[in-house]
């Protein structure tokens, strides 16, 4: 699927659902699939709005900070216990880089500095924002920071509308206008 939409006015420019209609007419631009990693900006964003409000984040290590983009965020292998379940994410490469920035953590996509973060915001907090921008599955989870609810392409690409507009959604819109000439 891909979808161009101007994220000001939110009006899709192009949406492609499949590749070829003839062949299949299931349009994978407005089919529901796990948001993946194109979710984990949400948790980023939720940690920034912490930074504006102020709110300093304690960490695993019991210290307090403000976020910042040179955070540091611990990259390694580890399980998080919510409600009473045990959860062991690994990344795609099963590589793991110790302290690192969280402009890096977010750079490279990965999984345990990610889960970390919105744990440290706050599963809730970060499920709120990410349902504000237009992903509504979104739930207090850790497996929710890196995409594990649904949501079309076409409702992530709303979502990130809030990135372009000072953190205001815009739900995207197909038609501008319809045209119909009498032929009589």
């Amino acid at each position: 699927a891909l979808i161009a939409l101007n994220p000001h006015p939110g009006q899709v420019l192009a949406l492609v659902g499949g590749r070829n209609y003839g062949i299949s007419q299931f349009n994978h631009a407005v089919s529901h699939r796990p948001t993946g990693s194109i979710f984990k900006p949400f948790v980023y964003a939720a940690a920034f709005n912490t930074a504006i409000a102020g709110t300093p984040l304690t960490n695993p290590d019991g210290n307090t900070a403000v976020f910042t983009p040179v955070t540091v965020l611990h990259d390694q292998q580890t399980t998080f216990t919510f409600d009473n379940q045990d959860y062991t994410p690994r990344d795609f490469d099963n590589k793991y880089y110790g302290d690192i920035t969280a402009t890096e953590a977010l750079y490279r996509s990965l999984n345990n500095p990610t889960i970390a973060l919105a744990q440290m915001v706050g599963f809730d907090n970060v499920a709120a924002l990410a349902r504000d921008a237009g992903v509504k599955s979104a739930r207090g989870t850790p497996a929710m920071a890196i995409g594990a609810y649904d949501a079309t392409p076409l409702e992530m690409a709303g979502a990130y509308t809030v990135f372009a507009n000072d953190g205001m959604h815009i739900d995207p819109w197909m038609l501008a206008s319809v045209d119909r000439k009498s032929t009589r």
